[in-house]
């Protein structure tokens, strides 16, 4: 996923577009099919320029559906695109049409990485799919369009027409059963996936790749406007007008209020995370090893490597079953607590095995070798390779997809087993949220579950409701704890509570007239005080870090690291270091300026300061910062030259910068450098102006207000003859946000406001 910063692939972006040109590229689009379990996905690569038309068809190729059911796409604002001519008469909820999926171009509806679409295949089954836009792939000049598969995993659906998600779990599960034991409504195509040898597990890229060098990538037939919704940029909210406000039936909408985009899609504002710093690759790939699960999962892929029988059921066959768990001592996967610790009952236990599967200490880490391609099954045997063959990077690359499966699957289907609907979407959102809590957390410090819910106790409200969202949290946070420790991505250390975290939800759901959903209840952990008891707590490991933070890049999460704008131009690093504390940019400015003199340094940090717009002035206010630390003469010399420049933005950081100085180096005159500091103060509000934050707009005023000792008709005449153009609306909303805070300076910001405009 592409980072926090410009690379050179944006950069090369945006100089075709000051050129006027359209950039030959292609989009690198993840496909999930929803529900699966395990994720189903396909990573497609297609022409930006490319219909919505021929993503359908390739989406069609890359999961294996037929065509024979009606399709509709849905933007993140809710705008639908499909096959008109076969929708028109179909009632989707719209109610202003369906634009015309030949006529939009594909770029135009995934603009920039981590927006999304979803596309819905047969509106009796729901087979839904997810549609991220990963990165934008530059082509060069005369390269053949086309459209190709690139990675994915599990094989195509094997059928349509039965029942969508949940029909496709019970065929998997069917397929697994012996042999015709309980096929029901969907035994004759289980017999039929049985003879032919159908793998679920097998994905076969080359084979999709082969089918979609077929498909033709047709461009957009026209320039296609939006369908009838209101036109929102990316990254801005579509807010409700009085026509949408007209049509509504709750009677609470009112005209401003942000428009539900009627599509799963991360949130407009995507979370700010710190940086970090990775451990050594050969820590992580030995961590990775001295993990038991994987540990055992490429000793068996060793094992495997001149082929072992399997069943049916593609697993080892009993006796293979019994030598493996013996041999490779899979049995210590099972804890010093297991009767498999112990030789006599181990020997009892794999003599009356009557199915690999139903031992965990080897079903587990097969099925994690299987579904990560280390053991590939063909001819009815298991097929590994060698120890050394797994190594390095191909080691944390198989590890960091079985996190991210784990973590796909739990934003599915949420993190308690058997428990769906509205519970299964709350642990969802619970564990998502932990998870971003695990990230954010500083190294070695542990994340504990009651302090995080005495938190939420604070400001809940105290009911049968609110009880069962601590449950829900309590029981969440123990099952991802338990999860990610069995990969290694986390140390846990369960509570000292002896009623289970589901026992406790049981007993609400009981009392507030739920369904119980699992054996009869048991009393509440309540009933001891908490004071006796600790609770449960989690923390990273430096691998869990390492698998977190490549999930969240997989999600489009900006996740920075520590250096890693060592290298990068001036406007890159400004940019990175708007979500950075003090110490974490002082340290990465350090790494900056380590690799440039000083003089060079200056240069590129005030060239980075030109421009409009509010990414320009987030620069400046950082360049400020950044520059007042640079010491060397030669730094110096070059803001003196800037601040005789007439680059507006440039001008007035060097002339700033300048007057913070002691007047023997500054060699800038105090009223330029003042009048440099309020362009730079009507800046830096400006970032706030327009935006709806106004607590944000006002603090940052009067923290400069404040500061400021001439009286506050000076201070209005200085504010607005400040040639900024952002000036009157700054002025204006400042005038509006202190109504509430100092009624008369609010007038006289209003009056400032009115002469600024006039002046103009």
């Amino acid at each position: 996923m592409m980072g926090p910063f410009e690379s050179p692939r944006v950069r090369w972006e945006q100089q075709m577009r000051r050129d006027g040109k359209t950039a030959p590229s292609d989009l690198q689009l993840k496909i999930v099919l929803h529900g699966t379990r395990p994720p189903l996905w396909r990573r497609l690569v297609l022409p930006s320029d490319a219909s919505l038309g021929t993503l359908h068809d390739a989406i069609q190729v890359a999961f294996g559906w037929h065509g024979g059911h009606l399709h509709l796409f849905t933007d993140e604002f809710g705008r639908g695109y499909g096959d008109t001519a076969r929708l028109t008469d179909i009632d989707l909820g719209f109610g202003r049409g369906v634009g015309d999926e030949d006529a939009t171009a594909l770029g135009d509806v995934l603009a920039e990485a981590g927006a999304r679409l979803r596309y819905v295949y047969d509106f009796g089954d729901d087979w839904e799919h997810g549609i991220t836009l990963e990165k934008t792939l530059p082509r060069p000049v005369g390269a053949e369009r086309t459209v190709r598969c690139v990675g994915g995993r599990r094989a195509d659906v094997p059928a349509e027409d039965i029942g969508g998600v949940w029909g496709l779990a019970q065929v998997l599960e069917l397929l697994q059963a012996p042999d015709g034991a309980g096929d029901g409504p969907h035994g004759e195509l289980v017999a039929e996936l049985r003879a032919a040898g159908y793998d679920p597990a097998a994905f076969d890229r080359d084979g999709i790749t082969a089918q979609l060098a077929q498909l033709t990538p047709v461009a957009a037939s026209r320039a296609a406007k939006p369908p009838a919704r209101d036109r929102v940029g990316r990254g801005g909210v579509r807010r409700l007008t009085a026509e949408d406000v007209a049509l509504c039936t709750c009677g609470q909408c009112q005209v401003g209020d942000p428009a539900d985009a009627g599509v799963d899609g991360p949130a407009d504002d995507l979370p700010v995370l710190r940086p970090v710093t990775l451990a050594p690759q050969k820590d992580l790939v030995a961590a990775v090893r001295g993990v038991p699960l994987f540990d055992a999962a490429l000793r068996l892929a060793a094992w495997c490597r001149e082929g072992r029988q399997v069943t049916a059921g593609r697993v080892l066959r009993p006796a293979l079953a019994r030598e493996a768990v013996e041999e490779l001592e899979l049995w210590k996967l099972a804890g010093d607590g297991s009767p498999y610790a112990d030789a006599v009952a181990r020997a009892r236990a794999l003599k009356s095995l009557r199915s690999a599967k139903d031992m965990t200490v080897l079903d587990d880490p097969w099925w994690l070798a299987v579904d990560g391609g280390l053991i590939t099954i063909s001819g009815g045997r298991g097929w590994g390779g060698a120890a050394t063959a797994f190594a390095g990077e191909d080691v944390l690359k198989f590890w960091a997809a079985a996190v991210g499966d784990l973590l796909e699957e739990i934003g599915e289907t949420g993190v308690l087993d058997g428990w769906h609907g509205e519970l299964g979407e709350l642990t969802a959102e619970i564990a998502d949220g932990l998870v971003g809590l695990l990230y954010d957390a500083p190294d070695d410090v542990w994340v504990a579950g009651d302090d995080l819910r005495a938190m939420t106790r604070e400001a809940g409200e105290i009911g049968p409701e609110f009880d069962l969202l601590q449950a829900l949290f309590a029981a969440s946070f123990r099952e991802l704890g338990v999860a990610l420790a069995y990969l290694g991505a986390v140390e846990y250390e369960p509570g000292d509570g002896d009623v289970s975290s589901e026992e406790v939800l049981r007993t609400l759901l009981n009392a507030m007239g739920g369904q119980e959903l699992g054996s009869s209840p048991s009393p509440t952990a309540s009933d001891r005080p908490r004071d006796d008891r600790r609770g449960d707590r989690m923390r990273l490991t430096p691998l869990g870090r390492y698998g977190l933070r490549a999930y969240l890049m997989e999600c489009g999460v900006p996740a920075p690291l520590l250096g890693e704008y060592a290298d990068a131009d001036a406007g890159a690093l400004l940019q990175g270091l708007l979500g950075y504390s003090p110490e974490e940019m002082r340290q990465e400015v350090e790494g900056w300026l380590d690799h440039r003199s000083a003089a060079d340094a200056a240069v590129g940090l005030l060239d980075a300061c030109a421009g409009d717009g509010p990414d320009a002035a987030a620069k400046r206010a950082v360049a400020r910062l950044v520059l007042a630390g640079l010491d060397d003469p030669r730094a110096l010399r070059v803001l003196r030259k800037a601040a005789d420049s007439d680059v507006e933005g440039c001008r007035h950081v060097a002339a700033a910068t300048l007057g913070t100085r002691p007047e023997a180096e500054a060699h800038v005159e105090s009223a330029r450098a003042r009048e440099a500091g309020l362009w730079l103060l009507i800046d830096g509000l400006s970032l706030h102006a327009g935006a709806h934050e106004d607590e944000e707009l006002v603090q940052g005023f009067l923290e400069n207000w404040n500061t400021a000792s001439q009286t506050p008709q000076q201070r209005m005449d200085d504010l607005w003859r400040v040639r900024h153009p952002a000036t009157a609306q700054v002025l204006a909303e400042l005038g509006e946000a202190l109504r509430g805070v100092d009624k008369q300076l609010a007038k006289r910001m209003r009056t400032a406001a009115n002469k600024a405009r006039s002046s103009r």
